[in-house]
């Protein structure tokens, strides 16, 4: 991603992602499963290369403006691919759903070739021409670019030589935003999101619901795309912090619901056996029967209005540009790590602690996330990627001056 490009590194991945996805589906006709398992491997290397690259990628090309919405389109069009993959293996058989999906990254490797690269990566690598090229596609031939090209060209001036992984554990002014950027993650994830959407199926039995796997996936997947569209059109009105505290706030509520009512259940069950002439408790679940399912939406919903998307869009925005492919692909290894310790735990969590105590936890973590933004992250709405840097003392190496004396005040922006 640094030595080639946002733009080619998402077009040359596309190969090694239809390769994954077919030696899947040769697997079947094959009976390999050696077969299944490297095409296994090689996907999901290949989704922990496309996530920050993408995020980043849109970043760079935003303005500032309009940034934030066009940042949560990555999680809006995750969404839309989630539901395809849905409503079409409720109809095909799963190798045939791996050669249909596989053939869908031809797409995203072609249209890379017609998209321009990144302006802020091209000013960092001596193309200022090109820079200027592309950052006029981007915003309009009858804009003027020449403002946000000269703060590109001094930000791309100041960056320090320095790009180990031993200056970024030494500098505060990296530490910071990474370490933001790792606990959204984190608490993206011990939200129990994946947990409890891979095993949703049991959750809408336990309401009484006759709506079988594949439709329950599909109602899942539909809701979380139109609440994830929805949060894309009010990040850059509302603001990250806003949607984040919403979004966590509405899970937990959610999740201690579906709490109370698996102990309630397991405790009327426990009478049951000691009483058998006592139905009241029978009668009652059955009644609250639609309490697990309200949860399970409101859930999914609290979910993709904020910690779906937002989280991503983050990573994308805190980190200076010389910095930005490293700390964006450890954060985004670090959620896939906590994604599959979170599914992993789940049911050994749930056999020894109860499922009951285990959407308490999760619960418990969404509101730790909640004091989380609400005192540890600032708020990037309508902020210039430069001035997100230069809140978190990113130094400027031109001169002592500019690394010392403090900004003019009306250049120092406003964090909430």
């Amino acid at each position: 991603m640094e030595m080639y490009g946002r733009r080619m590194t998402l077009a040359t991945i596309s190969i090694p992602y239809i390769l994954g996805f077919y030696l899947m589906g040769l697997s079947y006709y094959v009976k390999s499963t050696s077969l299944l398992f490297i095409g296994r491997v090689i996907t999901g290397l290949l989704t922990g290369a496309s996530t920050p690259t993408s995020q980043i990628y849109v970043s760079e090309c935003s303005s500032p403006r309009i940034r934030g919405a066009l940042g949560s389109f990555t999680a809006t069009f995750l969404s839309l691919g989630i539901v395809i993959a849905y409503i079409v293996g409720a109809f095909v058989e799963w190798q045939t759903l791996c050669f249909l999906i596989g053939s869908l990254p031809i797409v995203l490797g072609l249209a890379m070739l017609f998209m321009p690269e990144t302006p802020s990566w091209l000013v960092a690598h001596n193309q200022e021409p090109q820079a200027k090229v592309a950052l006029q596609k981007l915003r309009g031939k009858y804009t003027d670019i020449e403002p946000e090209l000269q703060r590109m060209k001094t930000n791309g001036n100041s960056q320090m030589l320095d790009v180990s992984y031993a200056n970024i554990m030494t500098s505060s002014h990296l530490m910071k935003p990474l370490f933001i950027s790792m606990a959204l993650m984190f608490f993206q994830q011990f939200s129990g999101i994946n947990a409890i959407v891979f095993y949703s199926a049991s959750i809408f039995q336990e309401a009484g619901s006759s709506v079988d796997r594949f439709m329950s996936s599909i109602m899942i997947g539909i809701v979380q795309l139109v609440f994830t569209m929805i949060s894309a059109l009010l990040v850059d009105r509302s603001g990250r912090r806003l949607l984040l505290m919403i979004s966590g706030t509405f899970m937990a509520i959610s999740l201690i619901g579906l709490s109370v009512f698996v102990y309630l259940k397991n405790a009327w069950e426990e009478i049951t056996v000691v009483d058998e002439s006592n139905s009241s408790g029978s009668f009652v679940i059955s009644e609250l029967g639609w309490l697990p399912l309200l949860c399970l939406v409101s859930f999914i919903i609290a979910y993709s209005i904020g910690f779906g998307a937002v989280p991503q869009l983050i990573m994308g925005e805190l980190f200076p540009l010389e910095y930005r492919h490293r700390l964006g692909t450890i954060s985004a290894s670090f959620g896939l790590s906590c994604t599959f310790i979170v599914v992993r735990t789940f049911p050994e969590m749930a056999a020894t602690m109860g499922i009951g105590s285990v959407y308490g936890l999760y619960a418990a973590c969404c509101l730790t996330a909640v004091l989380f933004v609400a005192f540890c992250l600032p708020e990037t709405k309508g902020k210039t990627l430069e001035e997100i840097n230069r809140f978190f003392g990113h130094p400027l190496k031109d001169t002592a001056s500019q690394t010392c004396s403090p900004l003019p005040e009306k250049s120092i922006p406003v964090f909430e």
